[in-house]
């Protein structure tokens, strides 16, 4: 008996800090101001785009929450047909998932800018307390430019990406045929002028909508192999770094490697991020 294909599926990763009306670190964990209404704002956005895929052709819809301790997402305000990835660790990060069977797009939900881009709301990349910098190949890069160039070599278009100007100003540059929806105008690293969560949540269903109708639709390739060159916020991170196979120490707080694959970058990413603190 032959078995049953999968369903067509979207997949979405899903951050915090470009999502309407998220404006400072206050609002980002646990505990602190507005936090619980912020993970309410970032709920709203994504199933407003889970939604628009599940009325529109998809089967289903994986969703990575990729923020914090990955525990953000209100799992009883999402739809019927969604599945939710949630917590730390796992192998791809804020990309687990992307690669099931039947994932025939992505969406980055609530995105920034990164590290050294010079501008961008909460701009940081993977972990701002860890991370001063993440270098691939030279070239700083945000998270939103690795998890697309991951998305490329597996052969799944990144079709939208939402968040501030800024990240959509930059993901214009590399993904031109991707959607992309601003809820927000950067004015400074913890300053912005939003719309309301409301209407947040509307544009980005909007914009999700047309970006399932789109076509073409670009794979970012980085050219292999990757040379990962990670600078950390402290000396002893980046000590400890270079005692890894593979690794080596370049810089009073940088570590570096090659890797062949996206994947294997992202795995090591997502360990370093992980493993210092265990939590």
């Amino acid at each position: 008996m032959a078995s049953t294909p999968p369903p067509r599926r979207l997949f979405i990763s899903a951050d915090m800090e470009g999502i309407a009306g998220v404006a400072s670190v206050s609002q980002l964990l646990p505990g602190q101001f507005e936090y619980e209404t912020a993970r309410s704002w970032m709920t709203a956005e994504v199933a407003a785009a889970a939604r628009a895929a599940l009325d529109n052709g998809y089967g289903e819809v994986i969703i990575a929450d990729g923020h914090g301790n990955a525990q953000n997402l209100l799992p009883d305000r999402l739809p019927a047909g969604t599945r939710l990835i949630r917590s730390w660790p796992r192998p791809l990060g804020q990309m687990e998932g992307a690669d099931w069977p039947g994932v025939d797009a992505c969406i980055f939900i609530g995105f920034h800018s990164g590290a050294r881009s010079g501008a961008g709301t909460l701009a940081h990349t993977f972990h701002g307390g860890l991370f001063n910098d993440v270098r691939v190949n030279g070239e700083s890069c945000s998270e939103a430019r690795l998890l697309a160039a991951f998305a490329g070599e597996i052969g799944v278009p990144v079709i939208l990406v939402t968040g501030d100007d800024a990240i959509c100003r930059e993901v214009s540059g590399y993904l031109p045929d991707a959607e992309t929806c601003a809820v927000k105008q950067f004015i400074a690293w913890r300053s912005v002028a939003t719309v309301t969560p409301s209407e947040g949540a509307a544009i980005v269903g909007e914009a999700a909508l047309r970006a399932i109708t789109r076509a073409p639709r670009t794979l970012l390739r980085l050219p292999a192999p990757y040379r990962l060159e990670i600078e950390f916020v402290h000396p002893v991170t980046a000590e400890l770094a270079g005692l890894l196979p593979g690794f080596a120490q370049t810089g009073q707080n940088t570590a570096a490697a090659e890797f062949a694959t996206m994947r294997e970058l992202l795995v090591m990413t997502g360990f370093l991020s992980n493993y210092p603190k265990g939590d």
